[in-house]
Parts: C-alpha cells; sequence; structure tokens
C-alpha cells in the first residue's frame, strides 16, 4: 500500500499521542497546518470534515488519515481533534479516547486482507512549542491500548483478536522543517501486556498468547526530503532519506499455547531485558537485535519431556549495502548464543550414564566483508532485470570470530579473504585459522555410547589428521590457505 509503513505508523502514533524546540509562539492553526502538511509529505491524504474555532480552542471533527494504491489502502479516523491555546505560545492538544482503524492489502498474488483495528487511550496530553520550522511535541498518556478484533482473508472471517497495552507513557517528539524535514523521537513507557487469540476458521485448533514487557525506552531519528515519493523506496534513499531507531526494555515474559484435534504445544519464557535497533539510508540497512538470561519451558504433545532451556546472551546483526555503486561496500552477521543450557531430563534421555559433559553449549558467528552492488536492491525494476545473475561482487569477508563448543569440544577460528571476480567466479585469496579442543574425546564417547559406528569414527579422525596438525592434549590446529595459483591448500599441503 502507498508507504503505511513502519514510518508513517510510528509518526502517526507519535505526532497524535507525541526535547525542546527554541522557544517561540505557535498558534493552533500553525500546528494543524504542520502536522497535515508532514502526513502530506508521507503520501497520506489528510481530511476533515469541520474545523470551527470557539474562544482559544480550535475544534477539529473526523479528521481522516488515509492512503490507496492499488496493493491496498490504509485509513485512521479520529471524531474530534481539540487544540487549544495556552497563552504562553504553546498548544496544547487532546482528542477522542477511541480512534478506529481499517487496513486492507490486496496483493498481486496472494490473499487479500481486511483487518480492522483501533487505538486508544486514556487522559492523553500533548503539549506544543517552537514554531513551525523547529516544533516540539512533549507527550504524557497513563495508558494507550491498540486492539484488533478479527478480520476477513478473501472476504472470509478469521477470528483473531489483538490487545496490547501501554501504561506509564512518556515521550517528545521534534520536527525541523526546512529543504527537509529532520524528526526526533524518544519515548518511555512503565509497562506493555498483550494478548492474543486466534481460531482455526474450521474449528481444527485455537492459538493464545499472552506476556509484557517492562521499562521500555526507545529513541529514533528520521530524515525525509522534501518532495520525495515515500511509495519509492530507492528515490527516497537516494534523495537523501534515512532513519534509525533503538528500542529497549528491562525484561519481561509470556505464555502461549497452541491446541488442535490431535496435538498441543505450549511454552513460556522469561528474560532480563533486551535491545533492538534499526539503521537504513543509502549507505545500507543494519538491524538486529539482543536479549540477556532468558529461560524457556516447552511442552509439546509429540515429546514425552518437557524442554528447559536457558541462555546467558543472544544476538543478531546483519549490516547490508542497498546501492549500487563503483566501489565495494561493507557487510555483516554476527549470531550468538552463549551458555545454552538444556535441562538434565534431556540430557538423560539420550546420555543416562552421564558420559558426556553438560556444560552449556555456545555458538558465536561474527563475520564482515565488503561487496560491491550492481543493483539498487529496492528498485524492483533493477533486480528484475538480472533476476539470473548475482546481485554483486563479492570482495572480501573477515572471519572475526568463530565458535562451537558443545559436550567438551570447542572448535574456533579467524581468518580473511579477498576475491578476484575478473574471471566470473569470484577466486578467494587468503587463510582461515581453525583449532579443536577435546574432538577425539567427544568421538569416543560417541562411539561408546551408540551414537557414531566405530568405522565412520574411525573415517572421521583419519580426515581430521589429513586436515589438522595436532599441537597439545586433544587439540589440533589447520590452516587453509587459498593461493594465487587457484589451490587450496592446509597446513601447506594442497588438497584441491
Amino acid at each position: 500500500m502507498k508507504q503505511w509503513n513502519g514510518t508513517s505508523a510510528v509518526a502517526l502514533t507519535a505526532l497524535l499521542l507525541g526535547s525542546t524546540a527554541t522557544r517561540a509562539d505557535i498558534t493552533a492553526n500553525e500546528v494543524w497546518q504542520g502536522m497535515s502538511d508532514y502526513y502530506a509529505d508521507l503520501g497520506q491524504q489528510v481530511e476533515t470534515g469541520s474545523m470551527q474555532t470557539t474562544g482559544d480552542t480550535l475544534v477539529i471533527t473526523d479528521a481522516v488519515f488515509a492512503s490507496e494504491t492499488p496493493e491496498g489502502k490504509f485509513s485512521a479516523t479520529i471524531p474530534e481533534i481539540r487544540l487549544r491555546e495556552l497563552g504562553d505560545g504553546r498548544v496544547e492538544v487532546t482528542m477522542s479516547e477511541e480512534i478506529p482503524v481499517q487496513v486492507l492489502t490486496k496483493p498481486e498474488t496472494g490473499e487479500t486482507v481486511d483487518m480492522g483495528m483501533k487505538v486508544t487511550h486514556s487522559g492523553l496530553s500533548m503539549i506544543v512549542s517552537g514554531d513551525m520550522a523547529d516544533t516540539a511535541y512533549d507527550i504524557t498518556a497513563p495508558e494507550m491500548a491498540f486492539i484488533i478484533d478479527g478480520m476477513k482473508v478473501d472476504g472470509a472471517d478469521v477470528p483473531l483478536q489483538v490487545n496490547a497495552t501501554l501504561t506509564g507513557n512518556t515521550g517528545s517528539y521534534r520536527m525541523l522543517t526546512g529543504t527537509s524535514r529532520e524528526v526526533t523521537s524518544d519515548m518511555s513507557a512503565d509497562k506493555v501486556d498483550f494478548e492474543v487469540g486466534a481460531t482455526d476458521p474450521k474449528g481444527n485448533g485455537t492459538f493464545s498468547a499472552s506476556g509484557s514487557l517492562t521499562g521500555l525506552s526507545g529513541t529514533s531519528f528520521a530524515v525525509i526530503p522534501e518532495g520525495v515519493d515515500m511509495t519509492d523506496m530507492n528515490a527516497a534513499l537516494q534523495a537523501g532519506m534515512n532513519m534509525k531507531g533503538e528500542f529497549t526494555y528491562s525484561g519481561g515474559g509470556y505464555v502461549m499455547d497452541f491446541q488442535d484435534k490431535e496435538e498441543s504445544f505450549s511454552a513460556q519464557s522469561t528474560g532480563e531485558g533486551g535491545k533492538l535497533h534499526f539503521e537504513m539510508s543509502k549507505d545500507g540497512l543494519s538491524y538486529g537485535g539482543e536479549g540477556q538470561n532468558s529461560d524457556i519451558s516447552m511442552q509439546a504433545s509429540a515429546f514425552p519431556l518437557p524442554i528447559d532451556l536457558s541462555v546467558a546472551e543472544t544476538a543478531f546483526n546483519l549490516s547490508l549495502p542497498v546501492s549500487k555503486g563503483d566501489e565495494a561496500q561493507p557487510f555483516g552477521l554476527l549470531l550468538k548464543f552463549v551458555d545454552l543450557g538444556v535441562s538434565e531430563g534431556i540430557w538423560s534421555m539420550f546420555d543416562p550414564s552421564s558420559q558426556l559433559p553438560r556444560d552449556p553449549a555456545t555458538l558465536i558467528v561474527d563475520v564482515t566483508g565488503a561487496a560491491k552492488l550492481l543493483i539498487n536492491i529496492f528498485d524492483p525494476a533493477e533486480a528484475e532485470s538480472i533476476a539470473d545473475q548475482p546481485p554483486g561482487e563479492l570482495e572480501k569477508i573477515d572471519i572475526n570470530q568463530l565458535q562451537l563448543s558443545v559436550a567438551g569440544a570447542e572448535l574456533s577460528g579467524k581468518g580473511a579473504m579477498t576475491f578476484d571476480n575478473s574471471m566470473g567466479m569470484p577466486k578467494p585469496l587468503g587463510a582461515l585459522d581453525l583449532q579443536l579442543i577435546g574432538g577425539n574425546t567427544l568421538i569416543d564417547k560417541l562411539v561408546a555410547m551408540g551414537f557414531v559406528p566405530a568405522d565412520q569414527a574411525a573415517g572421521a579422525k583419519m580426515m581430521m589428521g589429513l586436515f589438522a596438525i595436532p599441537t597439545g592434549e586433544d587439540t589440533l590446529t589447520s590452516k587453509i590457505e587459498f593461493k594465487e595459483d587457484g589451490g587450496i591448500y592446509a597446513n601447506g599441503q594442497r588438497i584441491q
């Protein structure tokens, strides 16, 4: 649909619900004009039923924010908005406690989804200060809620209920308007509680989930160039649009349950906090998150025992270029699970005699590099034009950290390679250093437990002997080199 994406949705919620600008006088009419212009620049149509000034207050009824494209449409209707001039150069904005929202998506292929939502609040107050060029919106809202109550998929009713309630909300929103718009925001909430319920339309199953997060806070920044078509993401990025944000929470948890005629599944989880972040501009896209000290318990009808997991740290981050260019641009991937533990009951199923160490497992993959893009990723026409070709050329890759530790064995490594793309297929040049500690001991224990046949274990040890050299007690190291002659070498011996 017409770019009613994260930018528009977050902006409408923040501005209509919510830094300090330079002190200046602003009028109620200027506040409304600034808000209307902003959404018009985002590709929204803003219409009102009536506008009337009574004393110091501008009253707007039936304000509709809408967009429509061949792929769908969106509309949010605010029955009443009141903008009251406080007499000190500031304006207080209040509005109806219930705001209905309608979303329709009708893609060229796939199912049409028609969903009704509503935003509710109690005690919301937004104080606007500054001037038309530098406007600040400071908000408080003791409670806000986002509710979905049913939807239709290809015209058929799908029972769905979603309710998210935020309490103790405060925040600010600052907009600088010139040749482009710069929008800065920050928010916090004491807690968010959520509930989800869904039923298979054919009556074959139900799903429910509920949970909460505490200590929420977030910041964001966006630059929106003047006159840009927000339905064309590539054009917007190339014109200078960029956005970034970070969201944190101090703790939380959830429970979920699934039931159908034959199977069931339930789970519950708690965690001590985490963070989500994103950034996007013509220079690249980056998003990821991390969590601390999470515990998960699961029970499935198809499995005889409960499954209890704990993990001390999790992290994920992906960054990649989005714009074509003559020079290589950076990319990266981070994947981290630190001290992943499994309940004793699960261990006992596979290792009742405790032959394997119960040490928590760890997996860390940290890779960075550079690649030259041949297309603009967000341009569908360019992507289609080279559908049968790689979208770019890999120029270098650095393996900053590779670590896998499980059942008393640990594999670690690091390395760096560059790539010659002149021959069509990229030819690597560089080296990878690997170390394996406890590998032979683990293989012997797996043989003793009956998980690995003795002949296969012997073959695995022989292969390790070909590619690695012993450097200590049950310690093997290997240096894999990719050389100019196109050969691959292990510890100086050519293997390809």
